[in-house]
């Protein structure tokens, strides 16, 4: 197979990117001070909190079934991505209010708001490109690279701006990130909407007989499986390894004391560094015609998820014995392995979710994702608020397991996924990648 990696992508996709870009950033923001915000400034115990966090995270993405549905069968992709897009922005401006009172109605619209527009904007994604071209999983990278320096960004900004100003201020500023990410939207809405319009049509014309007339239960039950129990441990950043950074970690830096906040822009600046040198493993794979299937890579993703929390079980390890805060290295080396893990799990897993759905159901299909990675918030939550109750090696070495689980439920469903993929494996360019 003729490496994609580097291939020429519509400009569509490069605008979409700038939308996620502000949106990543506002989101991140309030993900790396949300769980603070409700201990420290509205009160809440860590077990309350952390379950209260696990919960609107569960809801946002647990919402992304109906906001597909509602985008496929009402509004359409890019009205929805606009719509959203404006609920964000107001949820965040009610937000800075920063009242107790206001904690409820903003997170109801951010709920609404990324209901429309997490599903619908990697739907657009997948609606760039033919069903079967070799580009479709490169784009998703490219995209989730963007994705992630909106990641990095956010927790930084949000730990200065808390620090210097307070609460209200670093909300003010995701609300205006989504007033631009809106603006980003409406300036491109046309040209995307011609772009998804020529695709579409090409594709329809091209790939009829490719048409998947059901949906394939096996396969999608065994990806969103897999995806609810690797959120669980990926999820941990914004919640136990949160703790871990402010109880147990050092974090000083030439003298001077880093908010633990600002330690979870890691992840994303990890994708930054990572990504390339993936891209390069692939180039150089592929160039020895012995590329890596794209389900091979998922596994090997997992994988990964399990090296991370059996890394923490060490740290926690050395931290009962010296009663006393262990170096930063323990955590680097974690989220560099969750990295590694989401770059090679969470974009291959959207690229195969839009493949496997039906052409009139892609929205709905990356729904249900999203419902899964929802679940997955759901015991993440559910594993951080023991933090107070059982011992730090217990609690990671039950995330080493509940990732390793993961592994293993993506494994029963290899065959079925490349079962369901057969009636699009007519060309080389879609069953190469895929094959055992």
């Amino acid at each position: 197979m003729a490496s994609v990696i580097g291939a020429r992508h519509p400009v569509g996709l490069y605008l979409l990117c700038v939308v996620e870009l502000c949106e990543r950033f506002a989101g991140s923001l309030l993900g790396s001070l949300l769980l603070l915000y409700l201990n420290e400034r509205i009160g809440l115990s860590p077990g309350i909190a952390t379950r209260l966090g696990g919960a609107f995270n569960a809801a946002v993405y647990l919402s992304s079934v109906l906001g597909g549905v509602v985008a496929d069968r009402w509004l359409g992709t890019y009205r929805a991505i606009l719509l959203g897009a404006a609920l964000l922005a107001v949820g965040y401006g009610v937000l800075s209010v920063d009242r107790a009172t206001a904690l409820y109605p903003a997170a109801g619209l951010l709920v609404l708001g990324h209901a429309l527009f997490k599903p619908n904007i990697s739907t657009a994604v997948g609606k760039l490109y033919d069903r079967g071209s070799p580009r479709r999983e490169d784009a998703f990278s490219v995209f989730y690279v963007v994705f992630n320096i909106g990641a990095a960004c956010g927790p930084v900004a949000g730990g200065a701006l808390r620090a210097g100003y307070g609460w209200s201020v670093a909300f003010s500023v995701a609300a205006l990130a989504m007033l631009l990410a809106l603006g980003a939207g409406i300036l491109s809405y046309r040209w995307l909407a011609a772009t998804v319009h020529s695709q579409g049509t090409a594709a329809a014309n091209s790939a009829k007989p490719l048409a998947r007339p059901a949906w394939p239960l096996g396969a999608m039950a065994g990806i969103l499986g897999a995806g609810l129990l690797f959120t669980a441990s990926y999820e941990q950043s914004g919640q136990s390894l949160l703790f871990w950074t402010r109880d147990c970690t050092q974090r000083s830096l030439l003298g001077h004391s880093l908010p633990p906040s600002s330690l979870l822009a890691l992840p994303g600046l990890l994708v930054l560094m990572l990504q390339p040198l993936l891209t390069r493993t692939m180039s150089s794979f592929a160039k020895r015609r012995h590329p890596p299937t794209v389900l091979s890579r998922i596994q090997v993703g997992l994988g990964f998820g399990v090296v991370a929390y059996l890394i923490m079980v060490g740290a926690a390890l050395l931290h009962g014995q010296r009663q006393a805060a262990v170096s930063p290295w323990w955590l680097l080396a974690c989220f560099v392995a969750l990295t590694i893990g989401e770059l090679l799990v969470y974009p291959l897993m959207m690229a195969l979710v839009t493949r496997l759905a039906p052409p009139t159901g892609t929205a709905a299909a990356m729904g249900l994702l999203m419902a899964s990675f929802a679940a997955g918030q759901l015991l993440a939550g559910e594993v951080a608020a023991r933090w107070a109750v059982w011992s730090s090696t217990t609690l990671f070495a039950t995330l080493a397991g509940i990732a390793l689980a993961a592994s293993v439920v993506m494994r029963w469903a290899r065959k079925r996924v490349l079962a369901a993929l057969s009636p699009l494996a007519l060309s080389a360019t879609v069953i190469e990648p895929l094959t055992p």
